[in-house]
């Protein structure tokens, strides 16, 4: 078990280490947004150029979205991945706060048993 002055220090470090993931996610929230606005744009541009190039030809809704898909996949992946990035980072967010909790916790019933 660990004594006071250890909970103390590990809160204190968690603390530091929860400060620096708020940036990271923030850092990250930024990029899946961006990425996002890309792939939106990318598919917009692709859709038009898809509609004018086949004008006066019969394509299915699902024929012309297939094209557009495969001209945006790079932009499409770009922002899964940065969505995955920010999720991830939420999720470690979270995990450290549970963390913190525990040792507040831990570290009340050590008051409370002094």
């Amino acid at each position: 078990m660990m004594n006071p002055q250890q909970v103390e220090f590990e809160i204190i470090r968690l603390s530091s280490v929860l400060e620096d993931r708020v940036s990271d996610f923030t850092r990250n929230i930024r990029a899946a947004a961006e990425a996002e606005a890309d792939w939106k744009r990318a598919f917009a541009t692709a859709m038009i150029q898809v509609i004018e190039s086949h004008t006066g030809s019969r394509m299915t809704v699902a024929e012309r979205e297939a094209r557009v898909e495969l001209l945006t996949a790079d932009e499409h992946r770009d922002f899964l991945v940065a969505q995955a990035v920010a999720k991830s980072t939420k999720e470690s967010l979270a995990a450290l706060d549970s963390q913190i909790n525990a040792l507040r916790t831990l570290a009340a019933n050590h008051r409370h048993m002094s």
